[in-house]
């Protein structure tokens, strides 16, 4: 099986020779379309058909022992690929004869590329690029003619070779001429479409002097009136085959006027020109800004943004307050893109600020203005459960933060005090356009078990919340309620597998009259249980490991006066559609952390057809999912908790 397996493999080999993408031929190649033999690795068999080549050398001039590069592009190869495979390391090459000004064989290699094999297909490589050297004692004009391609392969661990020879029909692709390349003028190409200024010109060319630094100047169209200064900045330069590559950055609009030129770059021994036309951005509209923020406290930073302002104009950004008076201290200036756009980052340095302003280059014509509201500083801050062990991480949220600053997170004392920002290992904080606080920080795994607050910086907002840190604890989902109130009980940080007992409290710390419930603890150290709350002299719930350590953990509840509330829900939106609705399916009521489970009903309670979706549901008892109703007989939509307490709810869904 594995000889068959490899051989196999091998049969698909072969066709990476020729397989190649069709492309457009590059300018100036030559192109044959030869008869090639192709000789199969692993004794896969032969193949004999036709296979195009089309080759760009370049430069057309080189100096004897030195560099040609190949642009080489196959057409499909006779053989195909028996076996489909995927990511196949694959390096193709080819081999040409000279005549002429040199003789001997050159070979062009391509970089490794992982290819997918489609079976029966064409297969299709990459054009690939290379170099080779000519004799150091060519002289004059030198063909080349494809003789044989050569793919190398990986597969199984083994590298297997494919050659196709031509044995019919070839012929030469094209010339360089090996002689001294200093007294031929360089070649200069530049973009025939119009640039815009501030933007980089991409520019290429042959016959430049090796070592040396190409500049560039910008001309007028006669020619004269060049100007190195047209160019901000260069990335020109030219390799050792006299090839030039790179761009150059023109001017800003008001230094490059719109117009035709000419680009020139010397070396210092040679220099050639090119044709540029220079045309700015046209603003294709009228001018609008926005702001990332309509409202935010001070000490916030907002980001203004504009289009459809001229290129490389000063925009002037200012704050006004409600008598429409400019506030000096809070202008901020920058400048518009290529593109006619814009952003500036705007500081609320000033309670007064009723409105900002825009301007482009002082022109009162162009003055916009938009609302803005100085909202009051004050941050909120959650952090979720409120209770983590060292080393643990607890996700927190808040709204109303100051934009545009990066909050910092540190452990305080209970009371507020001494601070210490080395008791948070790590933090993802960040704060959205909008003031919203999200992310997550990681308590660290020295700090000792203790009530602290956990201190949020940013700009000038600071907001303290409460945190428990602690090996091992418990949350209460709800933490207050009537009598007969289910409270899902959270556990962390308990002994693996073991079996805690949950009990209820009264206030001088003996059991109430509720019956105990149990629960195995899971392989992280976690539970959830429901616990039903009927005694109406509880004030905390105890959950204690049985024949382990025991470990017990106790949390505060409040019997609260009025109704247990209601049991578990979900809505489906919408509730009725054609096969392939997509119905969005939220619950509340359920046991946070527990697994949820979506089923499609039939009009007999049976399961359709329809797959089924699972979500674990949140701390707070409630769920989001998709569930597509592709079964027509689906009468309803079930939602059942898996493996705790089995809480089954169903609504109607209605097939149109």
């Amino acid at each position: 099986m594995l000889r068959r397996a490899v051989a196999l493999t091998a049969g698909a080999v072969l066709a990476w020779t020729g397989g190649t993408v069709a492309l457009a031929a590059v300018a100036e190649a030559g192109t044959v379309t030869p008869t090639v033999h192709c000789t199969l690795p692993a004794g896969q068999g032969e193949a004999t058909g036709p296979q195009q080549m089309s080759v760009d050398l370049s430069p057309s001039i080189v100096d004897p022992g030195g560099k040609v590069h190949a642009k080489v592009t196959l057409g499909p190869s006779p053989a195909t690929s028996g076996l489909s495979l995927n990511d196949v390391p694959t390096t193709p090459s080819i081999d040409f004869a000279m005549s002429g000004g040199a003789t001997g064989t050159v070979t062009v290699t391509g970089p490794q590329v992982n290819l997918d094999i489609p079976s029966g297909k064409p297969i299709e490589i990459p054009p690939y690029e290379g170099d080779f050297i000519i004799p150091a004692d060519a002289s004059g004009p030198i063909s080349f003619t494809p003789v044989r391609n050569l793919t190398r392969t990986k597969v199984l661990g083994s590298t297997y070779e494919t050659p196709c020879d031509v044995v019919s029909g070839g012929g030469s692709i094209g010339t360089v001429t090996a002689e001294g390349t200093a007294g031929h003028p360089a070649t200069l190409t530049a973009p025939t479409t119009a640039v815009r200024p501030s933007t980089g010109v991409a520019l290429s060319g042959s016959l430049w002097t090796v070592g040396a630094t190409p500049v560039p100047s910008l001309c007028a169209a006669d020619g004269g009136g060049c100007d190195t200064g047209k160019f901000a900045s260069s990335t020109l330069a030219i390799s050792g085959s006299g090839e030039l590559s790179g761009s150059a950055v023109l001017a800003a609009a008001g230094a490059v006027p719109d117009g035709s030129y000419l680009v020139k770059v010397g070396d210092g021994t040679k220099e050639a020109t090119a044709p540029l036309t220079v045309k700015a951005y046209q603003p294709a509209g009228p001018r609008a800004i926005a702001l990332s923020r309509a409202g935010a406290p001070v000490g916030s930073v907002i980001q203004v943004t504009g289009s459809n302002y001229f290129q490389d104009r000063w925009i002037n950004t200012i704050g006004l307050d409600a008598s429409g008076t400019t506030l000096d201290d809070t202008a901020v200036y920058v400048k518009s893109t290529p593109d006619g756009t814009f952003s500036a980052d705007f500081t609320v340095s000033d309670p007064a600020i009723a409105s900002i302003q825009v301007d482009e280059g002082n022109d009162p014509a162009t003055v916009l203005t938009t609302p803005f509201t100085v909202t009051d500083a004050s941050a909120t801050l959650t952090a979720g459960a409120a209770k983590v062990k060292p080393g643990g991480t607890i996700a927190l949220s808040g709204g109303d933060w100051p934009t545009g600053t990066t909050p910092t997170a540190a452990l305080c004392g209970a009371d507020g005090g001494s601070c210490d920002s080395a008791r948070i290992s790590g933090s993802t904080l960040r704060i959205g356009a909008d003031g919203t606080l999200a992310g997550t920080v990681t308590v660290a795994g020295s700090t000792p078990r203790a009530e602290y607050a956990l201190q949020v910086t940013a700009g000038g907002a600071q907001v303290l919340t409460p945190l428990t840190v602690a090996p091992s604890f418990i949350v209460l989902t709800p933490s207050a309620g009537p009598k007969g109130t289910a409270v899902t009980v959270i556990g962390q940080g308990f002994a693996k597998v073991a079996t805690v007992s949950i009990v209820g409290l009264r206030a001088d710390g003996s059991q109430t009259s509720d019956p105990a419930r149990t629960k195995v603890v899971g392989l992280d150290g976690a539970f959830s249980q429901t616990f039903r709350v009927d005694a109406a002299d509880t004030v905390a719930i105890r959950v204690k490991e049985v024949l382990v350590n025991p470990r017990t953990e106790t949390a505060a509840f409040t019997v609260q006066d009025g109704t247990v509330p209601a049991g578990p829900s979900f809505a489906l939106s919408p509730p009725e559609g054609p096969v392939g609705t997509a119905v969005q399916v939220t619950g509340r009521g359920f046991a946070p952390v527990a697994t949820v489970s979506v089923t499609g009903r039939t009009a007999d309670g049976k399961r359709t057809a329809d797959p089924y979706v699972t979500r674990v549901i949140g701390l707070d008892g409630t769920f989001a999912l998709d569930f597509t109703v592709r079964d027509p007989a689906t009468k309803s939509i079930r939602a059942c908790e898996v493996l705790a307490n089995g809480k089954i709810v169903q609504q109607s869904f209605t097939v149109s």
